[in-house]
C-alpha cells in the first residue's frame, strides 16, 4: 500500500473508489484460485504531471480472451464514468499466472475541484 493524497471532485473520487473496490474484490475472489495466497498492491500516486491509481495482484491473471472491465457489466459503466469525468486513461495488463495490473491515470487539473 502506497498512498499519496490530493484533492479531487466528487465526480472523480466516487468512481475511483468504486473501481478500486471492484478491483480489490475481484482479486480477493478470483486471483488466487488454487493457491494458498498472493499479494495485492494499491498505489495512489500524485506527481506534478498527474495522478495514478494502480491496483495489481500476482494471481492467475485473466483467462485468455477475457477483458476488464467486461462490457455490459456495472464495472464497465463506472470505469466509463471515471474516464469521462477525469479525462482519465485506463491501462489493463494481464497474462496467465502473471496477475492483473490496472492503472488509472489523469491530470491533476482535470480532476481538481473548482476554486
Amino acid at each position: 500500500l502506497q498512498v499519496d493524497t490530493w484533492l479531487v471532485t466528487l465526480d472523480v473520487a466516487m468512481p475511483i473508489g468504486l473501481v478500486v473496490n471492484e478491483l480489490l474484490t475481484n482479486s480477493l475472489k478470483h486471483a488466487f484460485t488454487g493457491r494458498d495466497g498472493g499479494t495485492i498492491t494499491l498505489h495512489s500516486l500524485n506527481a506534478p504531471e498527474g495522478c495514478q491509481v494502480i491496483v495489481a495482484d500476482d494471481g492467475i491473471g485473466l483467462s485468455p480472451g477475457d477483458v476488464w472491465p467486461r462490457p455490459g457489466k456495472l464495472s464497465a459503466l463506472i470505469v466509463r464514468s471515471l474516464l469521462q469525468n477525469a479525462k482519465a486513461s485506463l491501462d489493463v495488463q494481464s497474462a496467465p499466472d502473471a496477475g492483473v495490473n490496472v492503472t488509472m491515470s489523469f491530470r491533476n487539473e482535470d480532476a481538481a475541484p473548482a476554486v
